[in-house]
C-alpha cells in the first residue's frame, strides 16, 4: 500500500541471501534498526538445500565448503551446524571421461596426466596483477597443445568453475580465484543437513525483521528511498543491496557501466536420487566429465549415509543452460546416466531441478570478471554511492562463493557502524 510519508529505519538490506543476512545481523547487534527485504518466499538466495523423503540432502545452489573459507566455516561453528569431510581431488580411477559416447576411466587416457600437470601449472603462474587484466582462459590454453581429450576435461574444469567458456574467463579473474586457493583444501566439506542452514540461523537472530515475499521496484541511491512493488515507501540512512548484480541493474537504473557490464555465469542443477548407488557397482565415484550440454556429474551424497545416492549434474555456461531450460532434462538425465551406468535408470526416483539463469531473483549463478572487467568494477564495488552499499559475492576477492557473500557483507556492515 501506498503510503505519503516514507517509514524511516537506519538500514534497509535488499536480499536475504548469506550478504545481506550478515550485514543486517552485524548492525542489529551494533543497535541499528534494519529491515532486510527478500523477494523469495525463503531466505538463503543461491544458498538453496533440498531435503529427499530419507533424509537425504542435494544443494540446488552453493554446494562445497573449501577448508579455508574460515567464514564460512566460523558460521557454522556459531551455529552449531556440523560439516562433513570429504576429498575434494578427482580420482583418475573412478572418475570417468565421457567422449564421443564413450565413457572411459580417466587414467586410461594416455595424455591426460602430462596435459594437465600443464594445464595446472599455467594456472598457477597466473598472477592477480595489472599485467593479466586483459586477456582470458582460452588465451593460456592455446599455447599448451592439449589433445581433444584433454581440452575436453579443461574446458569442463573451467565451465564448472566459472560458469562460462574459457573465452569469457578474464585471466586476472582466475589469477584472483586461484590465488585463494589452498592446496588440499579445495571442496572438503558441506554443511551436514544441507547448506541453507546457514541462512537459516542468521535469519532467526533477526526475526520479524525479515520480511519474505517483499519484492523491491526500484532504489534512489541519493536519497536511500526504496520503493517496493505495492508501492510501499522506505527510507534509510543506509541501503545495502546484496542482490546479484543482473538484479540491480533492474532496480537501480542508474547502476556504473563498469558493473552492468560484469560477467555472470549461466546454467543450473539437475539432481536425481537413486534407490542404490550402482555407480558404485561399476567401481566408480559417480564423477563424470562429458562433452555433452549436461556436463559434468557426481555424487552429491558421497558424505551421507544410506544405500540411496544422489548425483548430481553441474549444467555450465550456454549449453548447460539451454539443457536445464528444457521441460524434459530430467529424464533426458537420466537416459545419459543409464547410459553410463546400465540399470540406472530403474533404479531413479526424485528430480530435482534448478534453472538459475531463468530466476528473476538471481539471472544468473555467480559473477565471473571477463577481460578487463576485475580491475574496473572494484572501486565502484567497495564505495558508497550516495546511500547506497553493495555486498554480495561479486563484491569481494572470494567472488563466486559463499565465503565472499559473507565477508562481503560483514566489510559492509562495519563500515557502516563506524560512520
Amino acid at each position: 500500500m501506498a503510503t505519503t510519508h516514507p517509514s524511516t529505519v537506519d538500514a534497509v538490506v535488499i536480499g536475504a541471501g548469506l550478504a545481506g543476512l550478515r550485514a543486517a545481523a552485524d548492525l542489529v547487534a551494533s543497535g541499528a534498526q534494519v529491515v532486510v527485504l527478500e523477494a523469495r518466499d525463503r531466505v538463503g538466495g543461491r544458498v538453496f538445500s533440498h531435503r529427499f523423503t530419507d533424509g537425504q540432502t542435494c544443494e540446488r545452489g552453493a554446494e562445497f565448503i573449501d577448508g579455508s573459507h574460515v567464514e564460512v566455516l566460523a558460521l557454522a561453528a556459531e551455529l552449531g551446524l556440523p560439516v562433513s569431510e570429504r576429498g575434494g581431488d578427482l580420482d583418475p580411477h573412478g572418475t570417468l571421461v565421457d567422449a564421443g559416447g564413450r565413457a572411459v576411466p580417466m587414467q586410461l587416457h594416455a595424455s591426460l596426466a602430462g596435459d594437465l600437470a600443464g594445464w595446472t601449472a599455467a594456472l598457477a603462474a597466473l598472477m592477480p596483477t595489472d599485467e593479466y587484466e586483459a586477456g582470458s582462459l582460452a588465451d593460456l590454453i592455446g599455447p599448451l597443445g592439449l589433445s581433444a581429450v584433454s581440452r575436453l576435461v579443461v574446458g569442463r574444469d573451467i565451465r564448472t568453475e566459472f560458469m562460462l567458456p574459457p573465452e569469457a574467463v578474464g585471466r586476472r579473474f582466475a589469477a584472483e580465484v586461484q590465488s585463494r586457493r589452498v592446496a588440499g583444501e579445495r571442496e572438503r566439506h558441506r554443511v551436514v543437513g544441507g547448506n541453507d542452514q546457514l541462512a537459516i540461523g542468521l535469519a532467526a537472530r533477526l526475526g520479524s525483521r525479515v520480511r519474505l515475499s517483499t519484492p523491491v521496484r526500484s532504489i534512489v541511491a541519493d536519497s536511500g528511498l526504496v520503493t517496493l512493488a505495492d508501492g510501499e515507501v522506505l527510507a534509510a540512512a543506509a541501503v545495502i543491496a546484496a542482490v546479484p548484480l543482473p538484479v540491480l541493474t533492474r532496480l537501480w537504473p542508474a547502476v556504473p557501466g563498469e558493473l552492468g557490464s560484469v560477467g555472470y555465469g549461466v546454467g543450473g542443477k539437475i539432481s536425481a536420487q537413486f534407490g542404490r548407488r550402482i555407480w558404485r557397482d561399476y567401481s566408480r565415484n559417480g564423477t563424470v566429465l562429458s562433452d555433452r550440454s549436461w556436463g559434468h556429474l557426481w555424487e552429491t551424497t558421497d558424505d551421507q549415509p544410506g544405500d540411496a545416492g544422489v548425483l548430481t549434474s553441474l549444467l555450465s555456461s550456454y549449453d548447460g543452460a539451454d539443457f536445464v531450460a528444457l521441460p524434459e532434462a530430467p529424464d533426458r538425465l537420466v537416459h545419459e546416466i543409464d547410459r553410463i551406468f546400465p540399470g540406472a535408470k530403474g533404479l531413479a526416483g526424485e528430480r530435482v531441478v534448478t534453472d538459475w539463469t531463468n530466476d528473476p531473483c538471481s539471472l544468473g549463478t555467480y559473477s565471473c570478471f571477463g577481460p578487463g572487467q576485475w580491475l574496473a568494477a572494484q572501486t565502484a564495488l567497495h564505495v558508497v554511492h550516495g546511500r547506497l552499499w553493495l555486498a554480495g559475492e561479486h563484491a569481494d576477492g572470494f567472488a563466486g562463493f559463499m565465503e565472499g557473500a559473507l565477508r562481503s557483507g560483514a566489510r559492509v556492515a562495519a563500515k557502516i557502524a563506524a560512520g
